[in-house]
């Protein structure tokens, strides 16, 4: 009967903890600061309207809007990664200097502080960025250097290919500097068919040179004796008439010194590091966040109007689940419904099979809604068995339990939980020959699809 008390109740995990405690400082996060909406729309658009910036269609700037509107949404809902997508999708397409401040400050949310130390160099180096914050996010970078190391990595020959940490490589002329956290970094190298790479370590506040030379691999010696053939007799050549000089640009040339920008680790993608093409991926190695374009139109007179979202933005859904006896002793599988009646709060119904029929009804709260989903959730549980004298008994308990919800997309999240579970009408009975525990811990992990 232990067995089957341990499988019989079910509960939907949620959530997940903040990355980092969010920026409230206006310097930092203005967008994240205006409350009012009508507000937010109007330096939204002064932002994108910027004749500063060129773009090739005029519609870009609506789209831009739109993308940050959305992102702004998300951030205040702490769902960083989100944001952070929505933010980067629209400096891509429209590449203001301004933007840069909000990624930076998303960053910093997450506590990626040499992501945000290169975001805040590039502001400083953009030529659009006007005089108005210059001090100040000099004043604030020369704070995050005192965290950080700065690397300046010097490559032999020319026009090496350099990767930090797993990211992109990146082609560069002569040096390639970026920040980095402090600790041991891999440092990558290739130019033709030669590679290097070396390991490094950084320290706070450290200001490190490292030399990358690639050296090419050695031709093969032709050992052959040579074979002496006659000279060709020289010919007169025609002399032809002298030609105009043309001057070449190449758009493509590898720039001398580069300033990395999200190029370190597996966190971000891009199909070319030197443009402001950047993806946000799910922790170091999962799928790409896409950036949500919300419905919105733009009138006669140039006003976007992006529609506001629906109250609820996590729907019910079907939940499957596999549910692990705490001491190794078994597991079960289940299927069940999860309803749910806001972003925070959703109830449950579901039903458990191993050797028995089990029953379990419950509700979870939801401290987040965003990627990540921490939650906490209460229940009873029932199951229903013949114990050693083959009588029925109906068991009824009580669970509490606290777990973690990790969302893929829209329709489809992975959970894990630990609960504690407690029995009230089965002290004394035995299942094969073995009193039933009346206190159980039983973890659970599911997949949840949602409409």
């Amino acid at each position: 009967m232990k067995r089957s008390l341990l499988l019989a109740a079910v509960v939907i995990a949620h959530g997940a903890v903040a990355h980092a405690q969010p920026v409230t400082t206006p310097d930092t996060a203005p967008l994240a600061d205006i409350q009012d909406e009508k507000q937010l729309a109007q330096t939204l658009a002064a932002l994108t309207q910027d004749p500063a910036i060129k773009v090739d269609d005029p519609k870009t700037r609506a789209l831009a809007q739109a993308l940050m509107t959305e992102g702004v949404r998300q951030l205040k809902a702490k769902a960083y990664d989100q944001a952070l997508a929505n933010f980067l999708e629209a400096y891509n397409k429209f590449p203001s200097p301004k933007i840069l401040l909000n990624i930076a400050s998303t960053l910093r949310d997450m506590g990626r502080v040499a992501d945000a130390a290169n975001t805040y160099q590039r502001y400083l180096t953009d030529p659009a960025t006007g005089p108005e914050r210059m001090a100040e996010v000099k004043e604030l970078l020369v704070k995050l250097d005192d965290q950080l190391t700065i690397l300046t990595v010097r490559v032999n020959p020319k026009g090496t290919d350099v990767s930090i940490d797993g990211g992109p490589f990146i082609t560069i002329g002569s040096t390639l500097l970026t920040r980095v956290r402090s600790g041991i970094h891999l440092v990558r190298a290739r130019h033709g068919d030669a590679t290097s790479e070396l390991t490094i370590n950084g320290f706070e506040g450290e200001q490190k040179d490292v030399a990358v030379e690639v050296a090419e691999a050695p031709k093969p010696v032709d050992t052959s004796k040579p074979v002496d053939t006659p000279k060709p007799v020289d010919t007169p050549k025609p002399v032809e008439p002298p030609k105009p000089m043309l001057i070449e640009t190449d758009p493509g040339k590898v720039p001398e010194n580069v300033d990395g920008w999200l190029i370190t680790g597996t966190k971000y993608g891009t199909d070319n590091p030197r443009t402001s093409e950047r993806h946000v991926r799910s922790g170091y190695s999962g799928p790409e966040v896409v950036a949500i374009v919300p419905h919105y139109e733009e009138t006669d007179t140039g006003v976007v109007v992006v529609e506001p979202p629906a109250e609820q933005q996590i729907s019910s859904g079907v939940v499957g689940i596999l549910r692990i006896d705490g001491k190794g002793r078994g597991a079960a599988g289940g299927l069940g419904f999860a309803w749910a009646q806001s972003d925070h709060v959703e109830f449950e119904l579901a039903g458990l099979r191993s050797d028995s029929w089990g029953v379990y009804a419950g509700f979870r709260w939801r401290f987040m809604a965003g990627w990540f989903r921490p939650y906490a959730g209460a229940g009873f549980p029932l199951f229903f068995f013949k114990d050693d004298n083959m009588t029925d008994r109906v068991a009824v308990g009580v669970r509490g339990a606290g777990g973690l919800e990790l969302m893929i997309n829209g329709h489809l999240s992975v959970q894990g939980d630990l609960g504690y579970e407690h029995f009230f009408n089965v002290d004394g009975i035995y299942l094969h020959n073995k009193t039933i525990d009346t206190d159980v811990i039983v973890p659970t992990v599911g997949v949840i699809g949602r409409l």
